[in-house]
């Protein structure tokens, strides 16, 4: 298992800038009615656990995790991790630090 690799608002914006997906791990409550991040895919942590291999078939696919603070986001990319998903990074600071 590789470690789980927090990036910076820096980083993330050009990995944005490279085509990385962006999924958003809140609750569709918090994603709807509070700050959101465009562009992002809004795919709550318990939905993101089931059927990742059906979601994401490639074990190479880019993504970044973010939530507000970094904590959902982290659990979201360690699973993942844990699946042989290498390519999976954290906002560190969260949506609340951008």
């Amino acid at each position: 298992m590789k470690k789980i690799i927090e990036i910076s608002n820096d980083k993330f914006f050009e990995l944005l800038d490279k085509g990385w997906q962006v999924i958003d791990v809140r609750d569709k409550y918090e994603y709807e009615n509070f700050e959101k991040f465009l562009p992002s895919t809004n795919i709550s942590y318990p939905e993101v656990l089931d059927n990742v291999n059906k979601r994401w078939p490639n074990l190479d696919t880019k993504l970044i995790f973010v939530c507000n603070h970094g904590n959902r986001s982290g659990l979201t990319a360690r699973h993942l991790n844990k699946l042989g998903y290498y390519n999976v990074y954290v906002l560190d600071t969260g949506i609340a630090g951008l």
